[in-house]
């Protein structure tokens, strides 16, 4: 269904689905958002053609602000001041050094419900971990058309995509580091969703069925919230519906293979990759068929429920999450999800 659209039409529906969803406007080089104000969070639309609810929510346990060590290491994640500015700075392991200041102190998580989302029947959350270089309003709204695959995936499903490193080259998950951290911060949006959905939401946002979800250096907060980002092994296993890497499997192959070796595992497993991340892709490759794992190298009509499906397509980097093949490849992973969650209205 969602491949066949001509390049302009794309672009010019695009276009409106923005401008319907709210107005946009770049102060000081950043972007803001004019829309219904709370407290801590920003209501963006609200019961419109495009949304149920769309907001972005300051929360308290969001990745940054982060004060504690780097990854599994025992340093500080800022490893040094600047001499000059006075500033705490974070060095990647490219050598770049990044100031606290300008990369590290947004808390701001997007947080997006369909337009045909239904709080009193069953649903699931999609958690969504950028890459580099980003913003989420400029890069997943507007350039990666996040939102509009969600929608167009035809699940009863909540977004939560998380400011990681801000406009910076640099995967660190910041909190999630932590045991717990994703925990928190769902607890977080729960918090929040129950003001703004209904009260009695939160409750059962916190057991709901759980898929992350990754593309390029989204690929280590995945790893971390595999590793220890639940309240332990049995919440992991009892809600984690699935993982899907876009062109994401750069690194901490460790912690996704314990997952995938895990004999309670029940969640699905999906890893699109291009030329830039095959070296891991293929060890990851080889390692399943040594352990004597059945996998795929392509999508079924249905993702079984504990399927693992590693696909090769020669799209460059940067358009992947886009073109896939397939198009939009983040809202057809998700439309072959079965489960509770997939809508029949409008089905596909």
């Amino acid at each position: 269904m969602l491949c066949g659209f001509v390049t302009s039409f794309r672009r010019v529906r695009d276009l409106v689905w923005i401008g319907s969803l709210l107005t946009v406007l770049v102060q000081g080089g950043t972007v803001a958002w004019a829309g219904e104000s709370h407290d801590n969070h920003e209501v963006l639309c609200r019961m419109e053609p495009t949304c149920h609810v769309t907001l972005l929510a300051r929360l308290p346990h969001a990745p940054f602000p982060y004060d504690g060590p780097s990854g599994d290491t025992e340093q500080p994640f800022f490893d040094h001041t600047d001499p000059v500015t006075g500033q705490r700075v974070h060095t990647v392991d490219s050598g770049m050094a990044y100031p606290e200041s300008l990369h590290y102190q947004d808390n701001r998580v997007l947080i997006h419900l369909p337009p045909a989302f239904r709080p009193d029947a069953p649903f699931e959350i999609l958690v969504f971990f950028h890459g580099h270089h980003t913003e989420i309003v400029r890069t997943l709204v507007e350039e990666m058309a996040l939102l509009q695959q969600l929608d167009a995936a035809n699940r009863n499903a909540v977004l939560v995509a998380p400011q990681m490193a801000l406009n910076a080259a640099d995967s660190s998950p910041g909190k999630l580091y932590l045991p717990r951290g994703f925990s928190n911060m769902l607890k977080d949006v729960a918090r929040v969703l129950g003001r703004e959905v209904d009260k009695r939401f939160a409750a059962r946002f916190k057991r709901a069925p759980v898929i992350l979800a990754a593309f390029s250096g989204g690929y280590r907060a995945v790893a971390y919230t595999l590793d220890r980002g639940f309240s332990g092994p049995g919440e992991r296993d009892k809600r984690l519906r699935g993982v899907i890497l876009l062109d994401a499997l750069y690194g901490e192959p460790d912690k996704f293979a314990d997952w995938l070796w895990h004999g309670r595992r029940r969640g699905f497993f999906v890893n699109l990759y291009g030329p830039s991340s095959e070296s891991l892709a293929r060890r990851l490759e080889q390692d399943l068929t040594e352990q004597k794992q059945t996998w795929h190298d392509t999508l079924k009509r249905r993702i079984k429920s504990k399927g693992i499906y590693s696909l090769a397509v020669e799209t460059p980097h940067e358009t992947i999450f886009l073109d896939g093949p397939p198009h939009w490849p983040l809202a057809e992973i998700l439309g072959k999800v079965g489960g509770h969650a997939a809508l029949r209205t409008g089905a596909r």
